[in-house]
C-alpha cells in the first residue's frame, strides 16, 4: 500500500508540474519555433541531469549498449516527438481542441495494454474513466454544450493526436525498461539522445525561419520546461510507472486539465468558473473510482 501511495503521489506531482507547460506554451508560441523550443528544453534538462546521473550512466553502460534500440525508441517517443507535436499543434489548433485531445493518452495506454499485454479492463476502471471523461467535457466546454456542438477539428489536431500517441506509447513501453537500469541513467541518456534526434529539424528551422527572439519570457519558459517539466517530471513519472504501472499512472494524468486551469488562474489571472469546479470534482472522483481497490475481509 505504501509503495502504491508513493507511486500515485509521484504521478500526481509530475502531472501538476506538466500542467504549467500549457502556460509556457501560450507565452512563447510566437517567439520560438516548436523544434527549437523542444530542443532547448531537453538540452537544459540534460545539462541539469548529467551531474546527478553521470555515475549511474557509467555503471549502466553495458545495459545501455545492450538495449540501445529500446533506449533510442524511448528517446524518440518521449523526448524528440511528444512535446514537439504539441508545440506544433498549438500554432493552428484552438485551445478547446487541444484540451479535448491531450487527455486521450491514458485511453491509448489502456487500449494498448489490453491489446499488447492482455491487461483486463475492469468495470470499476471503465466506470472511473467514463466519469473522468465527463469531467473533462464539462471542464473544457465550460458548461456550454453549444461550444462542443460547434467544434471543428483543424489540421493541427493531428499533431495533438500524434503527441498523445507518443506519450501513450512511451508510458506503455516504460514497463519493459531493462531490469537494473537506473532511473537517472535512463533519463539522462534519453534526454541526450532525444535532443540529438531533434537537431536536423532544428537546423532546418534555423535556416528557413526568422531567428528566435530570446526575450525574458522565452528564457524563463525554456528553464521551467527544461528543469521542471522535463528533468523533475520525467524522473517522477518513470518511478511512478515502475511502482503502479502505466495504466494507473495514466489515469492520474487525466487530472492535468484541472491543474492547467488552476495554473492559468494563478499566472494569467483567469477566473475559475462553476463549470471548471464541477469538471474538476468529476475528474478527481473518477480517478478515485478507477484507482482505489476494494479490499475484502476474509470470512
Amino acid at each position: 500500500m505504501r509503495e502504491a501511495a508513493v507511486g500515485y503521489g509521484m504521478a500526481l506531482l509530475a502531472t501538476v508540474i506538466w500542467s504549467g507547460n500549457f502556460v509556457v506554451a501560450r507565452a512563447v508560441a510566437d517567439m520560438i519555433p516548436p523544434w527549437q523550443c523542444n530542443f532547448w528544453r531537453w538540452a537544459v534538462a540534460f545539462v541539469v541531469c548529467l551531474p546527478f546521473a553521470w555515475r549511474h550512466i557509467r555503471r549502466d553502460e553495458p545495459l545501455l549498449r545492450r538495449h540501445w534500440r529500446y533506449v533510442s525508441l524511448m528517446a524518440l517517443l518521449g523526448v524528440s516527438l511528444m512535446n514537439t507535436f504539441f508545440y506544433k499543434a498549438g500554432q493552428t489548433t484552438p485551445s478547446l481542441n487541444m484540451a479535448l485531445i491531450a487527455p486521450t493518452a491514458p485511453v491509448i495506454i489502456l487500449l494498448l495494454s489490453r491489446i499488447i499485454y492482455g491487461e483486463p479492463i475492469s468495470p470499476r476502471r471503465l466506470a472511473g474513466m467514463c466519469v473522468v471523461m465527463a469531467g473533462i467535457v464539462v471542464l473544457v466546454s465550460r458548461g456550454d454544450w453549444q461550444r462542443l456542438a460547434g467544434l471543428r477539428f483543424a489540421g493541427g489536431d493531428l499533431w495533438s493526436l500524434g503527441g498523445a500517441l507518443s506519450f501513450g506509447l512511451y508510458s506503455l513501453f516504460m514497463r519493459s525498461r531493462p531490469a537494473g537500469l537506473s532511473t537517472l541513467g535512463f533519463c539522462a541518456t534519453t534526454f541526450g539522445l532525444g535532443s540529438l534526434f531533434c537537431l536536423p529539424a532544428v537546423l532546418a528551422e534555423m535556416a528557413f525561419l526568422p531567428p528566435v527572439d530570446w526575450s525574458r519570457e522565452v528564457v524563463i519558459g525554456i528553464l521551467y520546461a527544461g528543469v521542471g517539466c522535463s528533468f523533475v517530471s520525467f524522473s517522477l513519472w518513470t518511478r511512478a510507472i515502475a511502482g503502479i504501472g502505466p495504466v494507473r499512472a495514466g489515469i492520474v494524468y487525466y487530472s492535468l486539465p484541472l491543474y492547467a486551469a488552476l495554473a492559468a488562474w494563478l499566472v494569467l489571472g483567469e477566473a475559475v468558473t462553476a463549470a471548471q469546479a464541477v469538471g474538476g470534482l468529476l475528474i478527481v472522483g473518477g480517478i478515485v473510482t478507477a484507482t482505489l481497490q476494494t479490499h475484502r475481509t476474509p470470512s
